[in-house]
């Protein structure tokens, strides 16, 4: 016999308001104009409810990001690493340029301050991305097109540091040119035979 669950059941159309808002509210004022409050008055719904779904004003973030993340950075396949990397990596800066990267930031910083949150943010975010590069690069090996030696998880540091900087300190753009130079500098390192 299935257990009851405690508390009402989230409604889709409420959730679906916070989340609007939440992203909306990122894109216009940053991370500095995010309140559960505004979050609230935006949404058309009480503080209680908010919280009684999110433990903090940065997993909502969270759960906005991996929806988003969920949506608009797929991956096809393809037998080429160089059009596979770069169409994902493209979708990755437009994902950024479209206000994912207001809400990376966000999360970084907040992850920084919350232990706890930091790790829900490397489980539920880093990871999964993480391992999506990890099997374009593994179907990679299993074709040949790198060497089976290859350190892939130095190369997903290499590829997702790359960006993580970029993101984080705003020196320069993020775009198809910058997807395009990325691409091809990881593709010159998978070429390379390990030491």
């Amino acid at each position: 016999m299935a257990k009851a669950k405690i508390g009402r059941p989230r409604s889709e159309k409420a959730q679906e308001a916070i989340r609007t808002a939440t992203n909306e509210l990122l894109k216009e004022k940053g991370g500095a104009g995010l309140t559960i409050e505004a979050i609230a008055r935006r949404a058309g719904v009480g503080k209680p409810t908010i919280y009684r779904w999110w433990p903090t004003l940065a997993d909502i973030v969270l759960e906005v990001l991996l929806h988003q993340a969920d949506t608009s950075i797929a991956v096809p396949a393809s037998d080429s690493l160089q059009e596979t990397l770069s169409h994902f990596l493209r979708q990755s800066m437009k994902a950024i340029a479209d206000g994912g990267g207001n809400h990376l930031r966000f999360l970084m910083a907040q992850a920084q301050q919350d232990e706890e949150f930091r790790e829900r943010f490397r489980e539920n975010f880093v990871a999964k991305r993480r391992a999506t590069l990890h099997s374009i690069f593994q179907e990679a090996v299993n074709q040949g097109q790198i060497h089976a030696e290859q350190n892939l998880e130095m190369l997903l540091d290499i590829v997702f540091g790359t960006m993580w900087y970029r993101l984080l300190i705003g020196h320069a753009s993020m775009d198809d040119t910058f997807a395009a130079e990325l691409t091809e500098i990881t593709m010159q390192l998978v070429k390379s035979r390990p030491a």
